[in-house]
């Protein structure tokens, strides 16, 4: 690397050489200048005119378009012998030496050991190390120009001796130095040492210096040491933010809560975190280059390596839970292990392992305490659940006695004294009644276990139904009671058609009762056509339901709380007007079963407007005809019917109930009478009526027995007839081979509807 050193850099290299050497460069006009020359070349051609001599010109032409040194003969103008000349290109320069050509001939070594100098001097100074050549003896160190540039010392700085060297080494490195040195001198050792130096700025350099030695045999000294320097600060420093990051990534890693560990394709342990150290006990200097067999039991070692083997096998992470003694405790781990490739230089890639645990002692704690919460809640839903289905057979089959038979005394014979007596009975029945259903549903709602129906009804129908049943609260507290329905609604629909109307009893119950003067009035209204999700609905129609009254209106600060269970805008309404609190909130948590919407518009004494929304479908045309035809089945042919109930007044009512049907009635007691008169007089029955609590045998097993019957009686059709009324009776007593339910107060309407179902299947 001629090309780019300065004249004073060149007669450092060149200038002390008895072969005349010189430097030219051409430039942009092809003209030769000479950018320096040493003594030996000043003396043979002093100012020669290079661009004079056209055949000079034109040979070093000829060199410069050569990939290496070539040789040529060449004649001055003022010379008497030719010069050969060795050309060696580099960009737009040449160096050249010459000499004359019967000298060459005469002296062939001096020419041959004076090229080699030149030739040794170029390709020191042109590779990227530094050379020295320390004489031992006389204690002087010869450095190359290039050694000072690496090491970034003036030569005057630097010095020649050892101890001008170690002045500048940084004082952390000088006893590696030193005994490195004492080795080589010792033991013949190669010396090969990495050290820091200071330069001219005061900073380091980091060094990696190897050198030889000439020794002196029969002393057994050393005569000279020469060697190279080379700059490997930037490695250093590459190497320096590699192991930062990896001690960051350590430290992190060392942070978690996460037992972290790598194996090798030879299973030796190349990582080891600090909860790994907790984990097993074992350290991080005793696993790492170590295998499981060198630090733990036989057995767990085996483990461990099956495990290892699967993971490379299947290629993919395994993950167990896995309970372990560690440390003296039984603890729960989450394990994992997973192979990793890893990519070598100039090497085939390895498959390493990474494995992790992680400590879920807490965990699987917490899942047994919400295991055991769990099983307790269920233990208490189904004791609730017995519980409210043992009140509703024992509070609803009274009720079906006072409600069925008041309802038998209206239709007979009485003065308006008695009447008025009878209904007052049969109304406080229903408002029980209606107590203890909004408590089922609210049960059934809050378990989520509420089955919609989805059945072709005409829309007027309830509607029709709730003003009727509130008609007579209404009469007696004065107040006008009336609907009115959009005329541009369609007649038929498909829903639940009782949850509906029991949502339209709640409001216009609730509004009755807050309502002392005035009106109520329910309207039917087109909804906004949207799905629930805001989308436009194809094949269905939202309708709205307004139930607007004149009362005493809600305060604004109410009404957030208003559709919350057991709550009413003012605690002591309840003493004045009665009432769970569910109504409201049962018919929220229906509406919106129902996918609807519900609010309340308020104003504090001018009366509110309750409203709510719900998207029905629409049937089509056979969907209509067939519910119609349906409905002429209540029409039914005279039965004979047996009534398995043990309530005394419940047998007197139903019989009477039955018998004014124009139906044939027999009873019995309980399910073993049942049973017993099914087998001998299945013949005579058509149907049969089964309570399912009774003594002796309930109805369920009274059921079971009938069918197992060996006869055709085992087929009779059985329609269950229960005061329970929770959620799953009805899929009970059809498991159980029931064929309907009924449930009790009876309704008279699904009674006729039932017995004209049945009595086309009964034989």
């Amino acid at each position: 690397m001629f090309s780019s050193k300065t004249p004073d850099e060149l007669e450092l290299l060149f200038g002390f050489l008895p072969l005349a050497h010189a430097v030219v460069k051409r430039d942009d006009d092809a003209q030769w200048q000479l950018f320096w020359h040493n003594a030996a070349a000043q003396a043979i051609w002093g100012d020669y005119a290079l661009n004079d001599d056209l055949a000079l010109k034109l040979e070093l032409m000829d060199a410069m378009t050569r990939a290496s040194a070539s040789t040529f003969l060449h004649t001055f103008h003022h010379a008497l012998e030719a010069y050969r000349f060795t050309a060696s290109p580099e960009q737009n320069a040449l160096l050249v030496s010459f000499l004359p050509e019967s000298q060459r001939k005469s002296e062939p070594v001096l020419v041959s050991d004076a090229l080699n100098t030149s030739l040794y001097q170029w390709v020191v100074e042109g590779a990227n190390f530094g050379v020295f050549d320390w004489n031992v003896a006389q204690d002087f160190i010869h450095y190359s120009q290039r050694a000072y540039t690496i090491l970034d010392i003036a030569p005057a700085q630097l010095g020649s001796s050892q101890a001008s060297l170690m002045a500048h080494v940084h004082p952390a490195d000088s006893v590696r130095v030193s005994e490195a040195l004492a080795a080589h001198f010792d033991e013949h050792w190669p010396f090969d040492v990495e050290f820091r130096v200071r330069n001219q700025h005061g900073s380091y350099n980091w060094l990696q210096v190897t050198a030889q030695s000439i020794w002196d045999d029969a002393h057994r000294l050393p005569i000279r040491v020469a060697g190279t320097l080379v700059d490997i600060s930037a490695r250093k420093q590459a190497q320096q933010q590699v192991q930062q990051k990896e001690a960051l990534i350590e430290q992190i890693i060392d942070a978690l809560p996460i037992s972290i560990y790598v194996k090798d394709g030879q299973g030796c342990f190349r990582f080891f975190s600090k909860q790994t150290e907790r984990d097993t006990g074992v350290s991080r200097a005793q696993a790492i280059g170590r295998t499981d067999y060198e630090i733990f039991p036989l057995d767990l070692a085996h483990q461990h390596l099956h495990g290892d083997q699967v993971a490379k096998e299947e290629n993919r992470l395994i993950i167990s839970e896995e309970s372990l003694l560690l440390n003296g405790e039984p603890r729960w781990l989450m394990m994992g292990k997973g192979p990793i490739k890893v990519e070598r230089p100039e090497r085939t890639p390895e498959v390493w392992i990474l494995g992790f645990s992680l400590d879920i002692t807490q965990r699987k704690a917490m899942e047994e305490m919400l295991k055991t919460a769990r099983q307790d809640a269920e233990s208490s839903a189904k004791a609730k659940a017995d519980f409210l289905s043992v009140m509703s057979h024992e509070i609803r089959t009274p009720l079906n006695s006072v409600i069925g038979t008041s309802g038998l005394l209206l239709d007979s014979d009485l003065d308006d004294e008695q009447g008025q007596y009878v209904e007052m009975i049969k109304r406080s029945g229903e408002h029980l009644l209606y107590l203890i259903n909004d408590i089922l549903d609210f049960n059934k709602l809050d378990a989520g276990k509420v089955e919609l129906e989805q059945r072709v009804f005409e829309l007027e129908q309830p509607i029709k139904t709730v003003i009727d049943m509130s008609s007579t609260q209404a009469k007696l507290k004065h107040l006008t009671l009336s609907y009115s329905l959009d005329a541009s609604l369609p007649k038929f629909y498909k829903g639940d058609e009782a949850r509906l109307r029991q949502i339209l009893l709640n409001l216009v119950g609730n509004a009755i009762k807050f309502t002392y003067h005035g009106h109520v009035t329910v309207k039917l209204l087109a909804g906004r056509d949207m799905d629930e999700f805001g989308h436009a609905s194809s094949g269905g129609q939202r309708v709205r339901f307004e139930v607007q009254d004149t009362g005493m209106g809600i305060p604004q600060k109410s009404l957030t709380k208003l559709f919350s269970e057991f709550t009413q805008v003012d605690a002591s309404t309840t003493r004045q007007h009665g009432g769970t609190g569910l109504g409201l909130s049962i018919s929220k948590r229906l509406v919106e079963a129902m996918k609807g919407e519900i609010g309340i518009i308020s104003e504090l004494g001018k009366g509110s407007v309750f409203w709510f929304e719900i998207p029905f479908n629409l049937p089509n045309v056979n969907e209509v005809l067939t519910e119609n035809s349906e409905q002429e089945l209540e029409d039914a042919r005279p039965l004979s019917i047996l009534v398995a109930e043990d309530n005394a007044s419940n047998q007197l009512l139903i019989k009477a109930i039955l018998s004014k049907l124009g139906h044939r009635v027999s009873l019995a007691d309980n399910g073993l009478k049942a049973v017993e008169l099914v087998q001998t007089y299945g013949d005579e029955f058509d149907l049969v009526l089964m309570d399912m609590q009774m003594p002796i045998m309930d109805g369920i097993s009274a059921t079971q027995a009938i069918r197992l019957l060996d006869s055709r009686n085992a087929n009779i059709p059985i329609v269950a007839l229960t005061a329970n009324a929770m959620d799953g009776d009805r899929a009970r007593v059809l498991q159980a081979g029931m064929n309907d339910y009924l449930s009790k107060p009876i309704d008279i309407q699904a009674l006729k509807r039932a017995l004209a179902v049945w009595s086309l299947v009964s034989r």
